[in-house]
């Protein structure tokens, strides 16, 4: 609901119906009109617009959404299983090693983030855990089931009640699911049912927390060529099998899909929610040849 004490401008921007004509000041060092609320200049950081939290950021497109975000400014906290790998993160502020699937050591970083008065307020979480796991149903024992799971969905899902927890102010979540969610691809049963869930714990979080600005979207990724995904790209023939599914004719890039990430992360996409967006290389809506 609108301020009653504020109208905005014809460019979109607010302005307080009290401030008076427009005019030029000096806030934090930055020369803005009066009465407008500067873009991402909170809680005074005006060097470092918000902070990021992202999981499983020691992985290829992690990295990738790292280096993009770090660079417009965002303060980055990258969580992973592996130490190692994070210390190789070039543009992290913080690094910590997290089991994402856990209710309380997940909440326990979203808190501490959202409780520390020096750090930038957080406004998003990306969620990049996940696996790939490529078995016919009938060939998926109950551990392999419940690994795979619990690194894509359930993963989203702390994510997501964290933000709930503790994103009172709005913000953005990015969660990541496949594009075998929406289509059927032999041998994916398992990894289908994890990303279908991801996509539809996204779609009902952005319903419950729309009211107070916190958005919820999904990426739907293709095959990548990252780490995760080494057994099949090390295969000539696998790899290849991989590029003739793809109407565009190769395999996609952590670079191919991190500026999907970073536009839902940040208020470039402000008046987008639970959607769901594909970057596959036009896998899930094109037949070509």
């Amino acid at each position: 609901m609108t301020n009653p004490d504020e109208t905005f401008r014809d460019d979109g921007r607010r302005r307080n119906r009290t401030s008076g004509p427009d005019r030029v000041v000096e806030v934090h060092g930055v020369s803005i009109e009066e009465g407008i609320l500067p873009v991402n200049r909170m809680n005074g950081h005006e060097d470092r617009p918000a902070t990021a939290l992202v999981v499983g950021a020691g992985g290829g497109i992690g990295r990738s959404v790292v280096r993009r975000l770090s660079g417009r400014g965002f303060a980055m906290v990258g969580i992973g299983r592996n130490q190692d790998r994070l210390n190789e993160v070039e543009g992290l502020d913080e690094r910590r090693v997290c089991d994402a699937t856990s209710f309380e050591d997940l909440d326990e970083v979203v808190r501490s983030i959202v409780e520390d008065p020096e750090r930038p307020p957080l406004g998003a979480i990306i969620n990049l855990a996940g696996c790939i796991t490529l078995k016919p149903a009938h060939l998926i024992d109950e551990k392999t089931w419940n690994d795979t799971i619990a690194q894509k969905l359930t993963t989203a899902f702390t994510c997501v009640r964290s933000a709930g927890r503790h994103m009172k102010e709005g913000g953005s979540v990015v969660l990541v699911s496949t594009v075998a969610a929406g289509i059927g691809l032999a041998n994916h049963e398992a990894i289908a049912a994890a990303g279908a869930g991801v996509e539809g714990l996204a779609r009902s979080a952005a319903a419950t927390y729309a009211g107070r600005g916190l958005r919820v979207n999904v990426v739907a990724p293709a095959l990548v060529d990252t780490p995760m995904a080494s057994r099949i790209t090390s295969s000539e023939r696998a790899l290849e099998h991989s590029r003739k599914m793809h109407p565009l004719g190769r395999i996609g890039t952590p670079e191919d899909v991190s500026p999907a990430i970073e536009w839902l992360a940040t208020e470039d996409s402000g008046w987008i929610t639970g959607q769901v967006i594909g970057v596959d290389g036009g896998l899930s809506r094109v037949r070509s040849g």
